[in-house]
């Protein structure tokens, strides 16, 4: 149970709680193979399945008003895509991998759960990690300077992903600063001056495929403040 609770608090928008039960039962729903790079879900394609990530992962953006895209989350093996009750979705859905999906219909949906009500509470699950999620999105939101933002995350990932190696502590995760952008909903730029001045306090450095931190302590000190800055000209970043 304590592990159960553990998955439902999710630091990155990534896979959420995997419904692994839910694999039994694919043969009932249609399954389909995507090599990477490929489309899963196009805007606009009238969908009302539920969509299941057998293997692989792919990266869910939703287009806003202007057209533009903005990531929502990642899912991996395990993962639920939420189109069961979405007529029209604004959902753009691609592969980041070779990857396979089963959809399944409302009457198939329901035809499982009567076999197996266990898989019910795994969907609820599922579900409640995304709300925990987007509802501390919104807070971090209101409350946070986007700088602090950026360092909030960073020192939770520390915490739930990091991994010792001699005097640092090691992240390793594929995660772009255009990601850390999105996430975070801070603009790019500012990620890139964040992540500059950390490093040059040699409190963290990212590389491509990981995060290093040099020194937890400060990147926790500095989860308080009401903002990261460094005094050029006279100017903060923000």
């Amino acid at each position: 149970m304590k592990e159960d609770l553990k998955k439902l608090d999710v630091v990155v928008p990534d896979t959420f709680f995997p419904v692994e039960k839910l694999v039994k039962y694919t043969h009932l729903g249609s399954v389909k193979t995507y090599p990477k790079g490929s489309t899963v879900v196009f805007p606009g394609d009238r969908m009302l399945t539920l969509g299941y990530v057998i293997y692989g992962r792919l990266r869910i953006n939703r287009f806003i008003e202007d057209e533009r895209e903005k990531l929502m989350y990642f899912a991996g093996k395990y993962c639920i895509l939420s189109l069961l009750f979405t007529e029209f979705s604004r959902i753009y859905a691609v592969a980041t991998e070779d990857s396979q999906v089963c959809f399944f219909t409302e009457q198939q949906i329901r035809q499982i759960f009567r076999i197996d009500d266990d898989i019910v509470i795994d969907v609820l699950k599922n579900y409640q990690s995304k709300i925990n999620y987007y509802l501390r999105q919104v807070t971090e939101m209101n409350y946070f300077n986007p700088t602090v933002r950026v360092v909030r995350l960073l020192h939770k990932l520390c915490l739930t992903s990091g991994i010792e190696v001699d005097d640092c502590i090691e992240i390793n995760i594929d995660l772009s600063m255009k990601d850390i952008s999105e996430i975070t909903g801070t603009h790019y730029v500012t990620v890139s001056k964040v992540l500059g001045w950390l490093r040059r306090q040699n409190i963290l450095e990212k590389k491509k495929n990981k995060i290093i931190i040099r020194d937890l302590p400060k990147l926790y000190m500095l989860t308080h403040e009401t903002h990261v800055l460094e005094v050029t000209h006279g100017k903060r970043i923000r």
